[in-house]
């Protein structure tokens, strides 16, 4: 019986890490995302625990990125990227992630 039950729960936890919610974004210019440069475009973004995956649509390139997870009371309305310009060069400080309150600190 203890098997199956684990067996079950192990199925769970994989299914809820293949279902892992993408988020879609869009960079209109370079921007470094922690240490790593992002070329302009489209990019699904992933959670993978402490890591944000950024994957380019145009060339299906992925970049891992370390990321803190931070969690907001209130559910977020739309996905946005806040960045600043620090000397000519954009810095992804965070992002929000739609419908949950999920917010990634770079």
């Amino acid at each position: 019986m203890k098997s199956i039950l684990m067996v079950a729960a192990l199925a769970i936890a994989s299914l809820s890490v293949v279902s892992a919610k993408s988020y879609e974004i869009v960079l209109t210019n370079p921007a470094l995302a922690g240490q790593t440069k992002l070329a302009p475009g489209h990019y699904t973004v992933k959670v993978n625990g402490s890591n944000v995956e950024f994957r380019n649509a145009d060339n299906s390139h992925t970049t891992t990125v370390p990321v803190k997870v931070e969690n907001g009371g209130t559910k977020f309305g739309f996905t946005a990227v806040d960045t600043k310009t620090n000397n000519g060069v954009d810095q992804i400080e965070s992002i929000e992630l739609r419908d949950t309150n999920t917010k990634l600190e770079f």
